[in-house]
């Protein structure tokens, strides 16, 4: 027999090739349903249409928000839903991120690159909190039990500096509000292998090819010169000389940056609330959406699927239109919050900052409870802040150990006569007045406002010419975590006994409370004792007005009756006010009642009451 010849086809040479877009609808839905995340992404950056499409379902399908809505807020997120944030067209309207890193080194390093790329993608950001308690997490629980051919080898110095780029980044973008937590774990892990992998004499993780050596000087991250290599270059095969280099823009003379890093409880993931759509659903939207017209289908320009450290060319960057932008300083800047430090690097990268942002700083607060005493002497030594008008530290409630000294923090003070509102909580506290620096010449001669412990406040009014416009005084406990260590409430008559003479050219005098232990209550007891006679409270004959501040932690609620006896004390007392208190419940009023009858029993001078910012109560008009 003799053999037959299939018949071939022959395809026309001026016919176009097939896309994958003019699939029928039903069968492209069915390609998209077999794609893995990662596919996803790589399919969805080929094509504007196909970009238009495919992510969406991607963050519809993960119930994420699309960038689309200007925000993304994630917090446990799938593993690739940095990388399509990124490829997708629509995150130039991106303008607040929230963000949660997850745990492992690999993942953790893999999305501080992504996100580097999306904030530099969007046009503006205005708004960057990002978070690192997973990290923390896993090298408090996960790391120890790994061996080191298990864990990825990452120094602390290429950590940091990888972190540092995302943060300059985030403010070469315009950021108001910055927001950093967690990490200390994390950082305090990677030092400690560090250390393991030098006493082995296996390398020494100063000297990386990918890193400095020993004569370079201080990284400049704010002069435009900034550039990092991925950690993970060489691992991947890459020359270091062809990966991904990331540079980072100089950083616009003036920028608002609120680092008010308060961590509490992770909140739930943030996603929209919808339910998954039905295959028939989006088979209709498909068809919906390629009616559309598909002029310029391309994408303009390429966007790589790929994550950024295993791109093969130098980044771009910001254009020429954005780097003329952010050489044009806005008038807004004025506020910077660092939360925490990050050993050296950090230090030095926070300090650039402030000087870079020196002309126009106004607030300065300090969340830094862990930082060594001489890490904190540099720091105070170094800064410059001439237009600072407001200056605080700060510390959760409770006082764990202080490691910045009063000497360092004093002598900060007498550098900056512009400062009018301070805030000391958490510093170090001597045990005798006489051990706090003497200066030649009276500083913060416009200071109107301060709350400081007993001690502090003290000194600053040990001089008669310091402090000249003063109008405002709290006086601020402490509540230690050590049971053995209390706050020596006699501390607070001799600051009241030091405050005295003053007393008549202020406008507010008043405590903060923090501690609600048995010594409180003591000494409120201690004054309605001693009687009018005796007490110090009786000789403020010019206080109108008493503030009185519980952290919402100390209930004046369940001790009204001391409390109004204790108020009772000032002879020419008018206007009670309680912040921050607990036990007041919104929209209920049951606690103003039993208040008010206290204080016309015991205090019938006071004329009017406020309750945590709450409208103002006329005591003797009040109905019970």
């Amino acid at each position: 027999m003799g053999s037959t010849k299939e018949p071939s086809i022959r395809i026309p040479s001026n016919s176009p090739l097939a896309s994958l877009t003019d699939l029928p609808h039903e069968l492209l839905l069915q390609v998209i349903d077999e794609l893995d995340d990662a596919a996803l992404c790589a399919l969805g950056s080929t094509r504007k249409d196909l970009n238009d499409l495919i992510f969406p379902i991607f963050f519809d399908k993960h119930k994420i928000t699309s960038p689309l809505q200007g925000w993304i807020s994630c917090y446990r997120a799938p593993e690739h839903t940095l990388r399509a944030i990124r490829c997708s067209l629509a995150t130039r309207n991106i303008s607040n991120i929230h963000y949660y890193f997850n745990k492992g080194i690999n993942r953790l390093v893999e999305e501080v690159e992504e996100m580097h790329a999306i904030v530099r993608r969007a046009d503006e950001v205005t708004d960057f909190k990002v978070y690192l308690h997973d990290p923390d997490d896993w090298a408090l629980r996960d790391a120890p039990s790994l061996n080191g051919a298990q864990v990825p080898r990452l120094t602390s110095e290429e950590w940091t500096k990888l972190y540092l780029g995302l943060l300059t980044t985030s403010l070469t973008k315009g950021c108001k509000c910055v927001q950093l937590s967690g990490g200390d774990l994390f950082l305090k892990y990677l030092r400690d292998r560090d250390r393991t992998t030098v006493e082995s004499g296996l390398a020494d993780p100063v000297l990386s090819s990918r890193q400095q050596n020993t004569d370079d000087k201080t990284t400049r991250y704010f002069d435009g010169s900034f550039h990092y290599v991925s950690p993970f270059v060489g691992e991947l095969g890459l020359n270091p000389q062809t990966a991904q280099i990331h540079a980072v823009e100089k950083l616009p003379e003036n920028i608002l940056h609120d680092l008010d890093g308060k961590p509490g409880n992770l909140p739930a993931p943030i996603v929209k609330d919808q339910r998954k759509r039905s295959r028939l659903r989006l088979t209709k939207w498909i068809e919906n959406f390629f009616k559309r017209d598909n002029s310029g289908a391309h994408v303009k320009a390429p966007i790589s699927s790929t994550p950024s450290r295993n791109s093969r060319g130098p980044s771009s960057g910001l254009d020429r239109a954005q780097v003329k932008d952010l050489c044009n300083p806005s008038s807004k800047a004025d506020t910077l919050v660092p939360t925490r430090t990050m050993g050296p690097s950090f230090v030095d990268w926070t300090t650039q900052l402030l000087s870079w942002c020196a002309p126009t700083l106004t607030r300065l607060e300090l969340q830094c409870p862990k930082t060594s005493s001489g890490i904190w002497c540099k720091f105070f030594s170094d800064v410059r802040l001439p237009s600072l008008t407001r200056f605080e530290t700060t510390v959760r409630l409770v006082v764990d150990e202080a490691h910045i000294q009063g000497s360092d923090i004093l002598g900060f003070l007498s550098r900056h006569p512009s400062i009018r509102n301070l805030s000391l909580h958490g510093i170090q506290v001597p045990t005798c007045l006489c051990d706090l620096p003497k200066f030649g010449n009276p500083i913060l001669p416009n200071l109107t406002e301060v709350k400081a412990h007993p001690i502090y406040i003290r000194w600053l009014l040990r001089d008669k010419k310091q402090c000249p416009k003063l109008k405002i005084v709290l006086l601020q406990t402490e509540y230690y975590t050590s049971m053995d260590r209390t706050f020596p409430y006699d501390a607070l008559n001799r600051a009241l006994e030091d405050l005295l003479p003053r007393s008549q050219k202020m406008d507010v005098i008043g405590f903060r409370f923090t501690n609600d232990h048995h010594p409180l209550d003591s000494w409120l007891q201690s004054h309605v004792d001693a009687g009018p006679n005796a007490s110090i409270l009786s000789k403020f004959v010019n206080t109108k007005h008493l503030l009185i501040n519980s952290a919402y932690y100390v209930s004046m609620i369940n001790r009204i009756e001391l409390v109004a006896q204790f108020v009772g004390l000032l002879p020419n007392l008018d206007y009670l006010e309680l912040q921050e208190q607990p036990d007041t419940p919104y929209n209920r009023t049951d606690h103003i009642p039993p208040m008010v009858e206290a204080l016309r029993q015991h205090s019938p001078r006071v004329k009017r009451l406020e309750i945590n910012n709450n409208s103002i109560i006329d005591v003797h008009k009040f109905e019970i």
